[in-house]
């Protein structure tokens, strides 16, 4: 056992493999009954000690499909998680738990298209981080309906006007928590890296163009997503945003928000997809028009997308939706259907992943350190996976979106694949890398290759080899930034 004194009251943890592990630590108030879509508020303090060994509840969420790949690379966890609206809980992996060390901290924040995921997955475990002398903590936050609804009536609940982001105010919080608590855990409070991949990593980007969290963070690592330059354009306005709350509520029978509440939450969230919004509060301005006049924050940024990010998401109607239409020219063909295969997933992941990282490491930097990366290792699935085919087409998924997630961790081992030394050897290196950048805000000063600075066409490539690059197909990044929103 090991202990730790918050300042909502003492805790006792485990040691883990020569880490100590603090699990479902409350960082706010449970979001339920009358705190339902509304900000959250500090947890209370408890008196004796409180047992931190196992993960609090995740958020709630609908099932993902068992035979996706995102389910193999992410939720095919050992321990089945349990669901409460009751959600709002963080866990903290720490080498040395003394308030003498002033350990570089990594909070962490999941992906899942604001509908899926949660702090305890496996593929997240700290412990590989933390054993590279970091502090690394993971937290929960609301999702689908309930993280992100914006509504008229919660509107004039709110003292700005505000209505939507409850989700985003969760990891707001939990940073709060983190300054005001992480020193106990052996870290630093001002030292303090935000890191997240996919929807984890958009949220970042919208947290660097708020005010709030500013003095919360001292660098960015976002991986495979951003919160500029969409596919689906900028963030909606809260007038819109509004509306749109209203036409779900509808499906609930017109419900106003008193009858909202009082409907289960399982339910809730089963209908509609929502993200963050220009709520008012956190988010005043869309995102785009804060980086597009170079106001964000201006700290170290690492981000970096996959090879085949598309391959989960394309499917060959979009070749028949897409504004930028195949077939005019050579970036994205179309002469055979073999070559419309390959083009929409290439399309899906470049308009959606790729070229909104871009965007992001453009845009920054201008104001501060950037380096990008891609990550190219195809990852080794076992041969009788149970995996539904890739619908565009094409035999396999590739280097698929959140493929990057067990190399960057060094969390090979949380997957029982045939992984072999070389798949070993780069999620060494990988993890060492981001270890440094959350140490020191420069990725480089270890045995593999200088990693250039981004100025605009350099990027590392963690791959088969790990080798500094130039970024791929830059007439299709650049036909990307031509197009007008929404693609």
């Amino acid at each position: 056992m090991i202990r730790a004194h918050t300042m909502s009251g003492r805790l006792v943890g485990e040691w883990d493999g020569g880490v100590a592990v603090f699990r479902g630590i409350p960082f706010a108030e449970p979001p339920v009954g009358e705190l339902r879509w509304r900000a959250p508020r500090p947890a209370a303090r408890w008196d004796g000690e409180r047992h931190a060994y196992d993960f609090g509840p995740a958020p709630l969420q609908p099932g993902i499909p068992r035979d996706s790949i995102i389910y193999h690379t992410n939720f095919a966890d050992r321990r089945t998680p349990v669901m409460s609206e009751d959600c709002l809980y963080l866990n903290v992996w720490t080498p040395e738990p003394s308030r003498a060390v002033g350990l570089p901290v990594m909070v962490w924040i999941h992906g899942g298209g604001n509908r899926y995921g949660h702090g305890g997955q496996e593929i997240h475990d700290g412990r590989a981080l933390a054993r590279r002398g970091l502090v690394v903590v993971t937290l929960n936050h609301r999702l689908g309906a309930l993280g992100f609804l914006a509504h008229p009536e919660l509107a004039a609940e709110d003292d700005l006007g505000a209505s939507g982001n409850y989700g985003l105010l969760d990891i707001v919080a939990a940073l709060s928590w983190v300054r005001d608590n992480i020193a106990a855990f052996g870290g630093a409070p001002d030292q303090v890296t935000l890191a997240g991949n996919s929807a984890g990593a958009a949220h970042i980007c919208h947290l660097m163009a708020s005010t709030t969290a500013r003095p919360l963070f001292r660098a960015a690592l976002g991986q495979s997503a951003s919160g500029i330059g969409r596919a689906e354009g900028p963030l909606v306005e809260q007038a819109a945003a509004q509306k749109q709350g209203l036409r779900w509520a509808e499906k609930f029978g017109d419900r106003d928000i008193t009858g909202l509440r009082r409907i289960s939450g399982v339910e809730l969230v089963l209908k509609g997809r929502f993200g963050p919004v220009v709520d008012g509060r956190l988010l005043t301005e869309p995102s785009d028009a804060v980086f597009d006049t170079g106001r964000q924050h201006a700290v170290p940024l690492l981000v970096g997308s996959n090879l085949d990010e598309g391959s989960v998401y394309a499917s060959l109607d979009a070749l028949r939706t897409l504004p930028v239409e195949p077939g005019t020219d050579d970036v994205y063909p179309v002469r055979d259907a073999d070559q419309a295969r390959r083009t929409v997933r290439r399309f899906v992941g470049e308009s959606r992943f790729t070229y909104p990282v871009w965007h992001w490491a453009m845009a920054q930097r201008g104001r501060a350190p950037t380096w990008m990366y891609r990550f190219e290792r195809v990852p080794p699935l076992p041969a009788d996976l149970d995996l539904a085919p890739p619908r565009d087409g094409l035999p396999s998924y590739g280097v698929h979106h959140t493929a990057e997630l067990p190399y960057a961790f060094d969390n090979l081992d949380r997957r029982a694949w045939p992984w072999t030394e070389a798949d070993r050897g780069l999620a060494r290196t990988m993890a060492d890398a981001w270890a440094r950048f959350v140490a020191t805000g420069d990725p480089n000063g270890g045995a593999p290759p200088r990693w250039p600075a981004f100025t605009g066409t350099e990027w590392m490539v963690f791959g088969d080899t790990v080798e500094p690059g130039t970024v791929a197909r830059p007439e299709a990044l650049a036909l990307l930034a031509r197009h007008s929103r929404p693609l």
